[in-house]
């Protein structure tokens, strides 16, 4: 690359790219204590951008449930797919307990006491 066009690459991104990087992450209300947060930011945008389609929705998962994980936080699928699991289990034991079959064993349980 040549100087001029390393010259224009560089202008662009400090005076358009970086002051846009800087509002959109304040808009989601991320903001940078110092100058290596902010490198540290745009290095793992970076990193993002790099990978392929396939491997950037891997990688984009990996480090929000890495995040997730540091923080405290539920995903909300798990928390999804457990509330799930808790109804159809629910469901099936209402059911269950129900049927003649079941209600005849815990009357025998009950009356052997």
């Amino acid at each position: 690359m040549s100087n001029d066009a390393a010259n224009a690459q560089a202008v662009l991104f400090e005076e358009v790219y970086l002051p846009a990087f800087i509002q959109k992450c304040a808009e989601l209300g991320q903001s940078f204590e110092d100058q290596q947060s902010l490198r540290d930011a745009l290095e793992s945008v970076a990193m993002l951008n790099a990978a392929d389609s396939t491997q950037k929705s891997n990688v984009v998962k990996s480090a929000a449930s890495t995040l997730r994980e540091a923080l405290g936080v539920a995903d909300p699928s798990v928390a999804q797919q457990t509330a799930e699991k808790e109804t159809a289990v629910k469901q099936a034991s209402s059911e269950k307990a129900g049927s003649d079959k079941v209600r005849s064993a815990i009357d025998a349980l009950v009356s052997a006491q």
